[in-house]
């Protein structure tokens, strides 16, 4: 698929008549079709995915639009959930990059939005790589967000802004894991800058904000590496109106914490939960946040669907 290519698809669960490159609601906020070229620029690609129900309660997408270097896999129904993976087909961010993910989760849908292989940004010399992220989940839908791992490698530079707006009686979880870099290549924390921001909205309230820039000599970074010097990272947020303070759940993944990943937990100003890991290495990352998921799922009387990675 070439940059100046969106696709379509007409499927069972993807119902849309589809936007083209040229149509500006395809696009991110600040650009033209003329940016989706490579060049001094870099890549203009987006994704925007509206998510409902039909006349049988079945998730599916009622609208969709992307372009390179987004590319959706078919989705699936599993567990009463539409699992949608996102893929980069491309080796990964390069300089002048810029991503838009625009997703919207109407009442009553129930989403996994997922990836099947890591992410990554590559040496940047000059300028940056940047993704922006807008989640807008409706009363009574669900959405998870949980791509996998995002690899900064050495000299890369990345700035990712996200804003979830979740209505009163939406439900969330959203989890995002950080690698130091190409581990098994002897690269920790070589990477020149990441700049990230979440900020997520109950209703009209904010009730989170989430902000760092990590340098290789900033003293959060160092924070983390005292007890791991190749530390992973994991940030999830829950956001449910069935989730009470004193909920079982709570406990069980503060016992979590253990000699190769630390856990701490807090509530949110009303309705959500932080959770922070920090490992020792990605198999103690990953062993961790799959139980985090699992007790939240079963906390919320859902059924946890597959995520099928390689």
């Amino acid at each position: 698929m070439s940059a100046e290519e969106c696709e379509d698809a007409e499927t069972p669960l993807v119902k849309s008549r589809g936007l083209s490159t040229a149509c500006p609601a395809a696009l991110p906020p600040g650009h033209s079709a003329q940016d989706d070229k490579r060049g001094g620029r870099g890549l203009s690609g987006h994704l925007r995915l509206v998510c409902s129900v039909d006349e049988l309660g079945r998730t599916y997408l009622r609208e969709q639009s992307f372009c390179a270097p987004v590319h959706l896999s078919k989705p699936h129904l599993e567990e009463d959930v539409l699992v949608v993976n996102v893929v980069n087909p491309t080796a990964g961010l390069l300089a002048g990059d810029r991503v838009h993910y625009d997703v919207t989760v109407e009442s009553g849908a129930r989403v996994l939005l997922t990836a099947p292989s890591a992410s990554r940004a590559h040496r940047i010399v000059e300028g940056d790589a940047r993704v922006t992220q807008e989640f807008r989940v409706a009363s009574g839908g669900w959405l998870e967000s949980w791509p996998e791992m995002f690899i900064p490698q050495g000299g890369a530079r990345y700035r990712q802004r996200t804003t979830v707006r979740v209505e009163e009686g939406g439900e969330a979880l959203l989890i995002e894991m950080i690698a130091p870099g190409r581990t098994a290549s002897g690269e920790v924390f070589a990477f020149t800058e990441l700049d990230w921001e979440t900020e997520i909205f109950l209703g009209t309230g904010k009730i989170a904000r989430e902000r760092y820039v990590l340098t290789p000599e900033s003293p959060t970074l160092a924070a983390m590496r005292a007890p791991f010097p190749e530390a992973y990272y994991a940030s999830c947020f829950v956001i449910s109106p069935h989730l009470r303070t004193d909920a079982k759940c709570w406990q069980q993944i503060h016992d979590l914490h253990a000699e190769d990943a630390w856990v701490g937990c807090s509530a949110l100003v009303k309705g959500g939960w932080a959770i922070r890991v920090v490992a020792a290495g990605s198999v103690a990352l990953r062993r961790t946040v799959a139980a985090i998921r699992a007790e939240v799922y079963a906390a919320l009387g859902k059924q946890a669907p597959g995520l099928r990675r390689n």
